[in-house]
């Protein structure tokens, strides 16, 4: 399985910091079928998932310009990105702590 096969798993099952590595590792080796675009999304969404809204938005409003209409798949991955950083920027304080202490604990 490839590492960006195993962060969306990893994703998907709440490990998100873990996925996040995983993901780090995919755009350093620049693996040539991989789409850096859709892994910078998914780090956007690991990171809004971890409790780090200010740097999810950094990324989102990175691959932002890079999109066009024509990215449809993408665009919904970006979607999901921003849903997932809005949901974030309603949590407490007490909650996005729970969730950075969680993500270092990962």
């Amino acid at each position: 399985m490839s590492n960006l096969e195993q962060g969306k798993r990893e994703f998907e099952t709440g490990r998100w910091s873990k996925a996040y590595r995983l993901f780090q590792t995919v755009l350093r080796d620049h693996a040539p079928e991989v789409e850096a675009r859709e892994v910078r999304l998914l780090m956007a969404r690991c990171l809004a998932m971890m409790g780090e809204p200010e740097q999810a938005e950094a990324h989102l409003l990175e691959v932002k310009p890079e999109l066009s209409d024509r990215d449809q798949a993408l665009l919904e991955v970006f979607e999901a990105a921003w849903k997932d950083l809005e949901d974030t920027r309603r949590l407490t304080p007490a909650e996005l702590k729970r969730r950075r202490e969680q993500a270092r604990n990962n």
